[in-house]
């Protein structure tokens, strides 16, 4: 009842003032009376004052509407057609009033009667394309899914067009779980239109978290394509059905196709390299980049050299050795090839990263940052290089330049993400160093000022540190942790995993070692130890049951199962046990689009 606010009703009475007599200031109290009654749900108490508003004056539409709907509130159904019925003109049958009357017969559950009142709408102006709306629509309303097709197909029919309500005949299809006809219909639409793609995607998205729904439209515009190969609607349709149903290789035919066809010069095949790599289909990505670079004239080579070195680095962090060669020579390659392109500055940066981050070579790293702030002092990337400049003293052990890197940087930035990142990385070296209250202090700014990924970094360290104090003044189990993580930051893994065994055995029922026991999961795995690892992970509930680390020791293991050992039935079971054990964790998104792919690849 409240579809209709006070001021649009009543600026709707005053229009109709305009052209007519209007109801004098006694009605219009008496409405407004009944309006205020229909807002506060008191339907009964507001029926008298609309019947009495009705009955003297039954031409306004408002007074008859507001009745109407007033008595299908209270269930008075008969009451309802009644009002109705005194509309209707038997020289001319409105189709409008005839399918809302149909409408309170099948409320009332008269659905005989109901199908005859639509049936007498359609009959009261057959050639006419609205009345078939008006009725469908009626129809949808009630969730009448079938009858409404067959209002719509009938449409078709009686006008001799075929093409018509084909995005609503195709939306019912698939509400009714007809998706062969229902991608037929969008295939007919889009034959009519191509231009209209955008839209016929948005109308099939909620449909396709089904299977049936996704094979049924690859099916139908598989074979579109073959009858019709020089149409692009129907490839770009094809290809972002196997891109919804997770079939990057078929995806990538059609983009293939798609480039040749519109003369793309490799621009349609690097949109998908990028959609593959996002989604972490990498083998399919970088298939479809070094498609690119095979195209001499391209003009987009630049791209597709510096997307495939990204490529290759992620596939690097991730661990793969040759893959770090392969992004290193990429990087190189653009260097060489591309000196005056936009993207110079950062690709030299990016290399300066991959010898910092993944090859591990000081030296190279350190010059390539000083030529990033050489040349490029004023450019985004020279703050960025700054940055590594610490992060490198750091792994070589000179905390002291390390300190004096991000202190400089904190003062020339003060704000944004770079230097809440500084701020942090001092609070770190502030932690290493057992300076437990100044890294605190740094870490309660961050906590209260930063963006929520270095927040969410800076709570954990602060809570860390928190509950981990004591017992004895010097604060010994924390500060050898501390230690270990300082390892760790520059990469000495095995003397980290040394200093963390010899602390476990020494750390009896302190706080802290839980944590302990995480972080040498942790390095066993980065160490290739990864069956040592998932011992550890697996029993960490059993052992710790109050550590608030449970989940995440659940959710590291599984991933161990699933990445390392290549044990998805394993995965999915530690997974289902995180999900079971721990519904509140913040893991639970991530947890369910893991089993959700598991169970995919398994079908």
């Amino acid at each position: 009842m409240g579809r209709i606010c006070f001021p649009v009703v009543l600026s709707l009475v005053l229009a109709y003032a305009a052209q007519a007599q209007a109801p004098d200031s006694l009605l219009m109290v008496r409405y407004r009376a009944a309006e205020q009654l229909l807002r506060s749900g008191q339907y009964q108490q507001a029926l008298p004052l609309l019947e009495s508003l009705y009955r003297e004056r039954p031409d306004v539409y408002i007074f008859y509407d507001r009745l109407k709907q007033t008595y299908e509130n209270l269930k008075r159904y008969d009451d309802a057609i009644r009002l109705i019925e005194a509309r209707l003109d038997d020289q001319a049958p409105n189709p409008s009033l005839l399918a809302e009357k149909g409408r309170l017969l099948y409320l009332k559950g008269n659905e005989t009667a109901a199908r005859a009142a639509w049936e007498a709408a359609i009959q009261a102006a057959p050639r006419k394309s609205g009345t078939y709306r008006v009725v469908y629509q009626t129809l949808l309303a009630l969730r009448r899914f079938d009858e409404a097709i067959r209002v719509l197909e009938r449409a078709q029919q009686a006008l001799s067009n075929p093409s018509l309500f084909l995005l609503d005949l195709a939306y019912l299809y698939s509400l009714n779980g007809r998706y062969q006809e229902a991608m037929e219909a969008y295939r007919r639409f889009l034959e009519q239109d191509a231009r209209r793609l955008g839209l016929v995607q948005t109308r099939l998205e909620p449909f396709l978290e089904e299977p049936a729904a996704r094979e049924a439209g690859i099916n139908v515009f598989k074979r579109a394509v073959r009858r019709t190969p020089l149409n692009p609607a129907f490839r770009q349709m094809l290809a972002w059905l196997y891109l919804r149903n997770d079939n990057y290789n078929e995806a990538l035919k059609v983009y293939r196709a798609l480039d040749r066809l519109q003369q793309a010069q490799g621009q349609l095949l690097l949109q998908f390299a990028l959609q593959a790599r996002d989604a972490g289909a990498l083998e399919v990505a970088r298939a479809a980049l070094e498609e690119i670079l095979r195209q001499a004239g391209s003009p987009i080579l630049p791209e597709a050299h510096y997307e495939l070195g990204r490529l290759y680095e992620q596939q690097a962090r991730a661990g793969d050795t040759t893959a770090a060669q392969h992004a290193r020579m990429m990087y190189q390659r653009f260097l060489t090839t591309f000196p005056g392109h936009p993207l110079f500055p950062d690709v030299l940066h990016r290399l300066a990263r991959l010898e910092l981050d993944v090859l591990h070579h000081s030296h190279h790293a350190d010059s390539l940052l000083a030529v990033v702030i050489r040349r490029f002092g004023g450019h985004e990337v020279a703050w960025q290089a700054r940055f590594d400049q610490g992060r490198l003293a750091l792994q070589n052990g000179n905390l002291s330049a390390a300190r004096l890197a991000f202190l400089r940087l904190l003062e020339t930035r003060r704000t944004g993400p770079l230097a809440e990142a500084a701020r942090y990385q001092l609070a770190l070296l502030d932690f290493y160093e057992g300076a437990f209250e100044a890294a605190l202090a740094q870490l309660d700014i961050l906590v209260e000022d930063a963006a929520s990924d270095i927040a969410n970094d800076a709570l954990s360290l602060r809570l860390l540190i928190q509950e981990n104090r004591g017992p004895d003044s010097l604060h010994t189990p924390l500060r050898r942790y501390a230690y270990a993580r300082l390892l760790l930051a520059q990469g000495q893994l095995a003397a980290a995993l040394d200093s963390l065994n010899a602390l476990q055995q020494n750390v009896g029922l302190h706080p802290i070692a839980d944590d302990v026991t995480l972080l040498r999961a942790h390095l066993l795995r980065q160490l290739g130890r990864p069956a040592e690892a998932l011992a550890l992970l697996l029993e960490f509930p059993l052992r710790y049951p109050q550590s608030p680390l449970r989940d995440q020791s659940l959710y590291e293991a599984a991933r161990i199962q699933e990445e390392d050992l290549h044990n998805p039935a394993a995965a999915l079971k530690t997974y289902t046990r995180l999900l079971t054990e721990f519904p509140g964790s913040p893991l639970i998104p991530e947890v369910r689009l893991r089993i959700r792919t598991l169970r995919e690849q398994d079908a």
